[in-house]
């Protein structure tokens, strides 16, 4: 018999045929989390329908309602339908999902249970005055309802519905009329929404909406009251270019209305359908144009805005007057008289791997509607892109946006020496190296250009970021007094601008990634120049975009060889002998286990490590009774100094211990090394669920292939060649799998993409799964 439900989920669709098999599929594979969901199509005419079919079909899920709408009757309306069926008190409506953790559901879903207050809210803070709504409805982000999970139990029955009249931003209509502290921060993150789903901006008339909402709540006092009705006053309905344009063709008409609502799909058909018969007409061609930026189809968009340009610069017939069109905002889009145009001053450095078109888009988008693109020209390195990348930016190429110049690897060639090939392209006074996965808010090229200008002693600057590897770029850490430009020891490569007479280069030494900006930054301060970040200078970083597929992260080996490269070539001191000498000699040996590097321990540590491990010290540790804590850490530093004796007796005292996932992973690979898969198997099995990755999976596919096991062996590649496409170890065993078979052809074949997505690892030296060599 199926669980009763402990939450239930709420999908609204409208026409989100590209989100919606990700957002139910996400629910579906919950396995510890009872819900029952209902599915709500809202008139969806681009196939949603077929597909909400097949999944819902696949999973014979018990609890699934599925009802859908002949006439759209709007989202909030939608949300009261599953509103008055439920039958549970925790309510969630996320608009699309991409990935859930279902770990951090489970918490958030205990905390609120039996909580006073009305819900969960991740990543946000709600106002908790009349001062932060009033700031709230003049930002253009707002928490959306993927973010709100109510608990319907301590909402007042008098407020327990969605406004009916509002198709965005529900949730936040509804927290807005409750009059109390109503929310319990979410954080960490439950999930994360689909990068296919955006929403509009908030309209004119929802702003307004939001604040009649506070007013009818009625606590504010007199001057509050007058402050929520000056500010309803000074919004300008008119200045929202969909609102009030109207047009002889009711297609049009539809199609902004639809755009409005954030229903991009549908309002692209339907102007693709007002151009079939009125190809001509400039305003459901700028509509279009802004319908396909939304959709990250950026080509197309631009090869539009040049047609558009084009004809609105040639001489035209009189004719009768056109409505008024949908952007007036657009204006300038239109060509200017030809002053000459000057050569552009910034490079933007761009180099993109694997599945990463997606993001290349994205970026540019936000850096063509942010920054003056005559001063930039694009480079774009190319490192054997697994996706039809190569197609997109010939395009952009072919088109002439941003001047681009365009660099093809037929190998991955690595983060240093992409940006070196990019370089050498450079002819502009400055260049900036920007990751793919970064988004710009404003003229943020521009910004740091003025920077340099102005201090001109600085080779390197950077601006700030949400997530970044150096502590000193996060936006949490920097004051709202710091000067506009701070001196650093180092600069995070997402976003990093130089002066190109320098002649900096990075050391191709580092390989795919990691540690190549802080040496460039070492190499720029001992040729006596500065380095800075520019802490108000800010940027959106998706961080990972690229390194997570390729299975890089702090763990990896990459990482930690670049590590030993780095300190060694900089002469990074790992300890002082005066601060280790002031510890007793047991606690000197365990402060090793925090300096040492784990795969390539440094000789300075391992002559310390000789030092102090005497016969009397070994006795010692042999005969003390040590608490978990410490005797983890003596495990990790003998088998890091490869005491595989000592490290086995400490090893049988770990016995009903709850070891730390890192530790885990850390011997697991230890005796993957040495062909010991029992004992990698003895302790991947003691993964707890939420320190489960894929590369657990990876070490177990591994022992499969390598004990021949191909029954077991096959249906998990294909499952992980699903879940992590781009992951060049998957590859590598899947030649292998095909070699043991005598498919020595189409073995060589993967094997030879392995060596595309990561030539560093997977090069001509015989090396395990893991790139370490046999």
């Amino acid at each position: 018999m199926a669980s009763k439900p402990l939450l239930t989920v709420a999908i609204v669709v409208q026409n989100q045929n590209d989100v919606i098999e990700s957002t139910l599929t996400s629910l579906y594979e919950l396995s510890d989390v009872p819900l029952e969901l209902y599915i709500i199509d809202d008139a969806s005419t681009d196939g949603s329908d077929e597909i909400i079919q097949s999944v819902v079909d696949y999973y014979q899920h018990d609890h699934t309602f599925y009802f859908d709408h002949s006439q759209a009757v709007g989202r909030g309306q939608s949300l009261n339908e599953a509103l008055l069926q439920r039958s549970t008190s925790l309510f969630w409506a996320p608009l699309s999902i991409h990935e859930i953790d279902e770990n951090q559901l489970i918490n958030s879903l205990d905390r609120i249970k039996g909580s006073l207050k009305s819900g969960i809210l991740q990543q946000f803070d709600l106002p908790t005055d009349h001062e932060e709504w009033l700031a709230l409805t003049e930002e253009n982000k707002w928490p959306t309802d993927n973010f709100f999970i109510w608990n319907l139990s301590k909402v007042p029955s008098a407020q327990r519905y969605f406004n009916p009249f509002v198709n965005t931003y529900c949730g936040l209509e509804l927290a807005a009329r409750l009059n109390y502290p109503t929310f319990s921060e979410g954080n960490p993150s439950w999930f994360r929404p689909s990068p296919l789903q955006e929403l509009p901006a908030p309209s004119a008339t929802l702003r307004q909406e939001i604040l009649f909402t506070l007013l009818r709540r009625g606590e504010q006092s007199q001057s509050q009251r007058n402050d929520f009705l000056d500010r309803i006053g000074s919004i300008d309905t008119d200045e929202d270019p969909l609102i009030d344009q109207n047009f002889d063709i009711e297609l049009l008409n539809e199609a902004i209305a639809t755009t409005k609502d954030g229903r991009f799909n549908a309002a692209l058909e339907m102007v693709e359908e007002v151009l079939q018969d009125h190809s001509s007409h400039p305003a459901a061609k700028r509509l279009k144009i802004k319908l396909l930026e939304k959709k990250r189809r950026f080509v197309e968009a631009s090869e539009l805005k040049h047609e558009v340009s084009q004809r609105s610069s040639e001489p035209q017939p009189q004719a009768p007057q056109e409505p008024e069109e949908a952007y007036e905002d657009e204006a300038e889009e239109k060509p200017a008289p030809d002053k000459g145009k000057q050569d552009p001053s910034i490079s933007l450095i761009i180099p993109t791997a694997i599945y990463g078109k997606g993001a290349l888009e994205h970026c540019l988008l936000s850096v063509s509607e942010h920054c003056n693109t005559d001063d930039i020209q694009l480079i774009v390195i190319d490192n054997a892109s697994l996706d039809d990348t190569h197609d997109y930016v010939s395009e952009l190429q072919e088109k002439q946006f941003m001047d681009c110049k365009v660099i093809t690897n037929q190998q991955n060639a690595g983060f240093a020496a992409s940006i070196n090939q990019g370089l050498d392209l450079a002819e502009t006074p400055y260049a900036c190296i920007m990751h793919n996965d970064v988004e710009l808010s404003g003229d943020v090229l521009a910004q740091l250009k003025s920077l340099m200008d102005e201090n001109p002693d600085f080779a390197v600057v950077g601006p700030a970021t949400n997530k970044t590897l150096n502590p000193d770029q996060a936006i949490r850490n920097i004051s709202d007094t710091s000067p506009a430009l701070v001196e650093a020891e180092y600069i995070d490569s997402f976003c990093l601008m130089m002066q190109t007479a320098t002649e900096l280069r990075m050391d191709e030494s580092y390989g795919l990634a990691f540690f190549e900006d802080i040496d460039l930054c070492f190499q720029a301060r001992t040729e006596g120049h500065k380095v800075g970040i520019a802490p108000h200078t800010k940027v959106t970083h998706h961080f990972g975009t690229t390194t997570f597929p390729l299975d890089l992260d702090t763990e990896s080996k990459q990482y930690w060889k670049n590590v030993a490269y780095f300190n060694e070539k900089w002469e990074i001191e790992k300890f002082s002998q005066e601060e280790l000498k002031s510890l007793g000699p047991f606690d000197q040996l365990l402060a090793l286990d925090e300096l040492v590097n784990p795969l390539y321990p440094e000789e300075q540590i391992k002559s310390e490590f000789d030092r102090l491990f005497t016969d009397e010290m070994k006795t010692e540790i042999f005969n003390t009774e040590h608490d978990p804590q410490t005797l983890c850490r003596l495990v990790h530093l003998f088998m890091v100094m490869g005491k595989r004796d000592v490290m086995r007796r400490l090893e049988d005292k770990l016995e009903g211990i709850e070891l730390p996932a890192t530790l885990i992973y850390q011997l697991v690979r230890f005796y993957y090394n040495r062909n010991i898969y029992s004992r990698c198997t003895y302790y991947l099995d003691q993964l707890q669920a939420q320190n489960e990755s894929l590369r657990a999976d990876l070490y177990r596919l591994a022992i499969h292939v390598e004990n021949k096991d191909f029954d077991e062996a096959i249906p998990l590649l294909k499952h992980l060649l699903d879940q992590a496409p781009a992951n060049p170890t998957l590859y590598k065993l899947a030649g292998d799998i095909h070699k043991f078979n005598g498919n020595d052809e189409e073995g060589q074949s993967f094997h030879n993409l392995a060596k595309q997505i990561d030539p560093f690892k997977f090069d001509e030296t015989p090396t395990d799964a893991f790139g370490f060599e046999l």
